[in-house]
């Protein structure tokens, strides 16, 4: 059964939604020039009536998250400052590139990019931790007003990319001597809990079973398997989720120790991920919510 964007982030308001983020950043990008255009404004209120992520969404709940944007920016004085609130808010990689491709397309809504919003795109990419390029991309799905199919096209990208997931957590429990049905249940859990890697419990049972049950040398070692399902993986970004989907499995009060983490170690060596973007990952790890269903 597939699941689509809409199913991902549809529905009524909850507790910590992810769509009060969607919206701050498409109100820091309207006013980050400085000046609320009337075309800006509209393109904010047709993205909330009609867009799919957005579904299920009453006008009175939205009304909440529209106020509760504006006082955050109002409170931190300029929308570039809440640029980190908003990646904090939004752990998920498939939600960071929701949530730049709309402030893309509000920015862009009014046909002129301002030098203010073009600082403000810029600070929420870096925030968000969305490559250049891809960003370059978002900006041109939102200008051809060919957002929605973009980020439904990346959210299957995204999705691809669990079976090579379930390879890793197979690997890190033969590593912890724990590649055991019990493990393979925890990990299930574990996924169905992080959006990016959300598929139905058969189809997450299947890739683990497939992953855990998989034939390996006798004499195999851990890092050259994770070497191997590196090689398949040549996007950094990719790699780089890899590592954070992974810290995230460890109790948070462990991850900012990440080095002493045996794991870890041998998953920074063979993905090749330098100790830079392993403190990011660590950031972006601890994004994620204290009480996830942990395979520890």
């Amino acid at each position: 059964m597939e699941r689509s964007v809409k199913e991902l982030l549809g529905g009524g308001l909850r507790p910590n939604d992810p769509r009060r983020f969607l919206i701050e950043a498409m109100i820091g990008a309207m006013s980050a020039d400085g000046v609320a255009d009337a075309r800006e404004s509209a393109a904010i209120e047709r993205q909330i009536a009609n867009h799919p992520l957005f579904q299920g969404l009453g006008p009175g709940p939205a009304r909440t998250l529209i106020d509760l944007s504006n006082d955050a920016i109002r409170f931190a004085g300029t929308p570039l400052g809440r640029a980190p609130a908003i990646a904090k808010g939004l752990p998920a990689r498939i939600h960071r590139v929701a949530a730049y491709g709309m402030a893309a397309e509000v920015a862009v809504a009014d046909a002129i990019v301002a030098e203010g919003e073009l600082h403000f795109l810029e600070a929420l990419r870096i925030a968000l931790r969305i490559a250049p390029m891809e960003a370059e991309q978002i900006v041109i799905a939102a200008r051809a007003g060919r957002l929605e199919p973009y980020l439904e096209d990346r959210f299957m990208r995204i999705k691809s990319l669990i079976s090579i997931a379930a390879e890793v957590f197979a690997l890190r429990a033969l590593a912890r001597g724990a590649a055991n049905d019990d493990m393979r249940f925890k990990v299930r859990d574990f996924f169905f809990a992080i959006p990016d890697l959300q598929l139905t419990t058969d189809e997450l049972d299947g890739e683990l079973f497939r992953a855990f049950r998989r034939p390996r040398a006798p004499d195999a070692q851990v890092f050259g398997e994770l070497a191997r399902v590196a090689a398949g993986l040549p996007d950094p970004v990719d790699r780089y989720w890899m590592v954070v989907y992974t810290l995230v499995a460890e109790v948070p009060a462990t991850v900012p120790s990440w080095r002493v983490i045996p794991f870890m170690g041998v998953m920074q060596a063979a993905f090749q991920i330098t100790d830079t973007d392993m403190e990011l990952a660590v950031v972006d790890a601890l994004t994620f919510p204290p009480a996830l269903p942990r395979p520890s």
